[in-house]
């Protein structure tokens, strides 16, 4: 195993962890650990998730929907894309490697019918303190069925500098997420693929013939510290060992700006699949074409200075404002290309956060911000985190954890007003209130929690593909577990949930999902090689789950399609040589059976088994 020495500690060389966004997480402590494990070397996208079961569509790196309950806060403008934020990749999920030698990693997968996933991961040092990181990722599927063609392409490029005394860091992005996919609405009769009439799944007819979705975003962020406060010495510090007694705090700045263009377009817009909903406008053709700009700037004051934390800093508190800027810009008359409906929309806000750390054993962390003036002001959220741990250094007993989320959102632009070819509406709708408690027993490889969301003025999308509002208050209550376990050459990673809701007619939900990946370790050749077999199952009971509407990019609710109550079943076998792991993956394994009912989303048959091929490749130097 390679090492390096860096001050007075022995490292691991090869170890690769990770910070997100700026360098104050970085000083906080809140570092992650690069996966390296066989166990999910097999994991080729993004909806491959151990502790999470989508919704998806008839192929990879499409639209998709967590099956579990989740209510995104999110204040102010939105020009989030909740159907696609697996595969859209920001500067607030930008990741900074902490690497001690040059580092690259390949991902790649081949599967039937010409699809391949491509990812590369390259960070290095190229000046004292200064690293660069550059992101690649494209994905390509043509798809089984008609219409379901996918290339998804992601780029990222980031660095980070800090001074030699450290006094001053900066840290800067770019990213580019490009989508283009071939909308085909779904088959037109399930039953076609349930009592197999037709084993071709190329030939099945489906609602769109002349559909498309295009999603760009684009943008770049730059954050910096300054430290208040100088240093005591000339000499290079060492975090570990820092002598400055008091300390004022950093200077922090943000400025970040991020395009984003959404574009469906359909030739014929007359199709019987739009019948349902508001009368076509141009029948010639469907060209929905919205873009936002947004400008973010913030400027805040923290207590951080020189030393570094492992998520255990005595005292933190950080105070800021922030002013955004986002400018819509409508739709386009497809045959005048005259754009109408433009908005700027702005706000300022303020913003706060506190971590106590006492008695080496309790942690208390509250995040605090509210709109006060411009768009959607009065607008706010208040999150907090008690966690105690429990035990001692030598007898870890875990943590009882225990969160709020108190939050006041009002409608988004896209719930409130939106005029298109196939869909218009005009809302007046309340704020809605959220609040949302969880409380939970962590160990290393396990936790078990209870989680209760109440709402009032709940928005959501009706059996009309339009934004609707409940006036009452929504309950929903979910039991969870998520486990990561290890004996000896077992290995088993996985989650169970149970979830209700007081109002089924709002909220669909399956009242159990689960999944677990059990593996077994095969030595080949002591410190060099080995062989792990693993299934991989997930499960969900059945639940009328919502239906897709291409043109809005918005799942909505339906009440006559009910889906799951089947297994999802997965082989595979990774080989592991040195940094490298290679892996034949069987998927759907349940298809053999001919019970064709394995839907997530109404109309969108999920793929018959298939053999994959893949690899991941770490290289050092």
């Amino acid at each position: 195993m390679a090492s390096k020495q860096i001050g007075s500690i022995q490292i691991d060389s090869t170890l690769v962890k990770y910070f997100y966004n700026n360098f104050n997480n970085h000083t906080l402590g809140d570092i992650y650990l690069y996966d390296t494990t066989t166990l999910l070397a097999s994991d080729y996208e993004p909806l491959e998730d151990p502790y999470v079961i989508y919704q998806t569509l008839s192929n990879s790196g499409l639209a998709h929907k967590k099956i579990y309950f989740s209510y995104p806060i999110v204040l102010g403008f939105n020009s989030e894309l909740q159907s696609f934020s697996s595969y859209l990749k920001d500067a607030d999920n930008t990741i900074y490697p902490i690497v001690y030698q040059p580092f690259t990693e390949i991902k790649y997968m081949s599967g039937d019918k010409k699809e391949q996933h491509l990812e590369v991961l390259f960070c290095r040092e190229f000046l004292p303190r200064f690293f660069v990181t550059l992101n690649y990722d494209v994905d390509f599927s043509p798809g089984v069925y008609k219409r379901s063609k996918i290339q998804n392409s992601f780029f990222n490029g980031n660095l980070r500098y800090k001074t030699r005394k450290q006094r001053y860091g900066i840290t800067g992005t770019y990213f580019h997420n490009k989508i283009s996919i071939q909308e085909n609405g779904g088959i037109v009769n399930d039953y076609t693929f349930i009592d197999n009439k037709e084993t071709d799944r190329s030939v099945i007819d489906v609602n769109l013939t002349n559909a498309t979705n295009l999603i760009k975003t684009s943008g770049f962020a730059i954050d910096q510290y300054f430290n208040i406060l100088r240093t005591e010495t000339n000499k290079t510090i060492d975090s570990t060992n820092n002598k400055n007694k008091i300390d004022i705090g950093r200077i922090n700045h943000h400025f970040g700006y991020q395009n984003n263009r959404y574009v469906y377009e359909d030739g014929k817009p007359l199709s019987t699949f739009y019948q349902n909903f508001d009368p076509v406008i141009d029948s010639l053709k469907t060209f929905d074409s919205i873009y936002f700009h947004t400008i973010k700037n913030a400027i805040y004051w923290n207590t951080l200075g020189y030393k570094e934390y492992n998520n255990d800093i005595p005292f933190y508190l950080t105070l800021g404002i922030e002013h955004n800027y986002t400018y819509h810009a409508g739709y386009m008359d497809f045959r005048t290309h005259e754009r109408f409906e433009n908005h700027n929309y702005s706000n300022l806000r303020a913003q706060a956060g506190i971590t106590i750390n006492l008695f080496k054993s309790t942690r208390i962390t509250g995040n605090a911000q509210i709109i006060t003036n411009g768009y959607h002001a009065g607008d706010f959220y208040i999150e907090g985190q008690w966690k105690q741990f429990l035990g001692t250094s030598n007898k870890n007993w875990g943590a009882l954890k225990f969160d709020i989320n108190l939050n006041r959102q009002s409608a988004d632009w896209f719930e409130e007003y939106y005029y298109s070819n196939n869909f218009r509406w005009n809302n007046a709708f309340d704020a809605a209130t959220s609040l949302l408690l969880d409380a939970s027993y962590e160990l290393p490889y396990l936790s078990v929690g209870v989680k209760q969301t109440t709402i009032s003025n709940y928005i959501y999308f009706g059996t009309d593909a339009k934004p609707k509002q409940y006036s009452g208050t929504l309950s929903i209550s979910s039991l969870y577990s998520n486990f990561n376990f290890k004996l000896n050459k077992f290995e088993m990673i996985g989650f169970a949930s149970l979830q209700t809701t007081n109002n089924n007619d709002v909220i669909h939900l399956p009242s159990f999902q689960g999944k677990i990946k059990f593996a077994y370790n095969i030595t080949l050749v002591k410190n060099r090689s080995m062989m792990q077999p693993s299934i991989a199952v997930k499960y969900f009971t059945q639940y009328y789950a919502d239906a897709y509407m291409p043109s809005l990019r918005t799942f909505y609710l339906q009440d006559n399609v009910l889906v799951g109550n089947f297994p999802y079943i997965d082989l595979c076998v990774t080989f592991k040589i040195r940094q490298a792991n290679i892996f034949v993956l069987y998927t759907n394994m349940y298809s053999l059976t001919n019970d064709n009912r394995y839907f997530t989303t109404p109309h969108y048959p999920m793929r018959d088994s298939r053999f994959c091929l893949g690899l991941n490749w770490r290289l050092y130097k």
